[in-house]
C-alpha cells in the first residue's frame, strides 16, 4: 500500500495524472496492491495465471481492480504485466525482481519485516517468553522469507532461529537453486499445485541474496498434506483461518513429527520452540469452506 501512495504522491508532486497501478499474482499480493490503488484513488490491475481460481480473483476485483488472465503459469502473468506496463506508462508494483527491477520489490519485502517484528513482540510479551528455535516460513518467489529471514537475523544476530523455507514439491524452485548453488528454475508442471500462492517457478535474484545463505533448510512439501493443515488449525484452539498457500510450514512440521530421519535432519527435538509463520487467509472463501467443512466466518468464531 505505501509504495502505491509514494508513486501517486510523486506523481501529484509533479503535478502529473494519477499513475495506473499494474501486477500480477495469485492472491495476496494483488489484494494488497488492489487495495492500496483503491486508497490512493488509483486505477489498479492485477494479472492472473490460469491456476488463479474464480473465487481469488473475485476476492481482488471486491478491491476495486481490473484482472487480466493470462495463459500459463505466475511466471507468465508477471511477463505479461511487465511487458503492458512498459508500453503503456503504468507503474509496475510487483514483488518479484528481474534485472533492472529491483527498488521496488526490495521495498516490498522491507515491509514483510513489519511481521517478523510483531512476531517477535508477541512472543517477548508471553508470561514465560522465549525465542523460538526454529521458524517456518512459506515460499513462493522468496520475497517474504527473505523479508523475515533478513529481519530475524538482523534482531537476533547469533541467537537466530534456525530458518526453514517451505514450498511446494511442484514449484521448489528454492529447493532447486540451493541444490545447484545457483538461480535455477524449476521444473515445470502441468498439474500445478493447490498452493496457488507459492505456485513460482524462479525465485528473485533480491531475495535469493538473502535466502543463499539466510536459509538452513529448504522442504518441499506434496499437496497432500494441505487441506489436512487447514482443518487442524481451523479446529485448534484458538481457531486460524489458512488459506492453501499458508500451510506449507505446517505440513513440514506434520511430515517431521512422523518421519524420525526428517526430524533429525531439521534438528527438531523435545526441547525445541517452532514458529510457523502463515501468511494467508480465505483468499477464496468457497475452496477454504470445500478444503475446512466451514466457512472463514464460522472458523473464526471459533476464536
Amino acid at each position: 500500500g505505501l509504495v502505491v501512495e509514494d508513486l501517486a504522491l510523486a506523481a501529484a508532486a509533479k503535478g502529473e495524472a494519477k499513475p495506473v497501478i499494474a501486477t500480477a499474482s495469485a492472491g495476496n499480493h494483488g489484494i494488497g496492491v488492489a487495495w492500496g490503488a483503491q486508497q490512493a484513488g488509483c486505477r489498479s490491475l492485477v494479472y492472473l495465471h490460469g491456476g488463479v481460481s474464480a473465487g481469488a480473483e473475485a476476492t481482488i476485483r471486491r478491491y476495486g481492480a481490473e484482472t487480466v488472465r493470462v495463459e500459463g503459469d505466475y511466471a507468465a502473468s508477471v511477463r505479461a504485466c511487465a511487458a503492458d506496463a512498459a508500453e503503456h506508462g503504468w507503474e509496475a508494483v510487483q514483488d518479484t525482481s528481474w534485472p533492472g527491477y529491483e527498488a521496488v520489490p526490495a521495498r516490498i519485502y522491507q515491509g514483510y519485516t513489519v511481521v517478523a517484528e510483531e512476531m517477535l513482540e508477541q512472543l517477548r510479551s508471553e508470561p514465560s517468553p522465549s525465542m523460538p528455535t526454529h521458524v517456518l516460513i512459506n515460499a513462493g518467489v522468496g520475497g517474504f522469507a527473505a523479508g523475515m529471514c533478513a529481519h530475524l537475523w538482523e534482531r537476533l544476530g547469533s541467537e537466530r532461529p534456525r530458518f526453514i523455507a517451505v514450498e511446494p514439491t511442484e514449484a521448489n524452485c528454492l529447493q532447486c537453486s540451493a541444490e545447484a548453488g545457483a538461480l535455477t528454475a524449476s521444473p515445470h508442471s502441468d498439474a500445478g499445485t493447490v498452493q496457488t500462492g507459492l505456485d513460482c517457478t524462479e525465485v528473485a535474484e533480491v531475495a535469493w541474496r538473502v535466502l543463499a545463505t539466510g536459509v538452513d533448510d529448504f522442504v518441499a512439501v506434496p499437496d497432500a498434506v494441505v487441506e489436512p493443515a487447514m482443518r487442524l488449525l481451523a479446529d485448534d484452539s484458538p481457531a486460524v483461518v489458512a488459506g492453501h498457500s499458508a500451510v506449507a510450514g505446517i505440513g513440514a512440521l506434520l511430515a517431521a513429527a512422523a518421519q524420525p530421519g526428517l526430524q533429525q535432519s531439521l534438528g527438531l527435538g523435545p526441547d525445541s520452540v517452532v514458529a510457523a509463520v502463515i501468511c494467508e487467509g480465505a483468499v477464496d472463501s468457497q475452496a477454504f469452506e470445500a478444503a475446512v467443512g466451514a466457512s472463514p466466518e464460522e472458523v473464526q468464531a471459533r476464536r
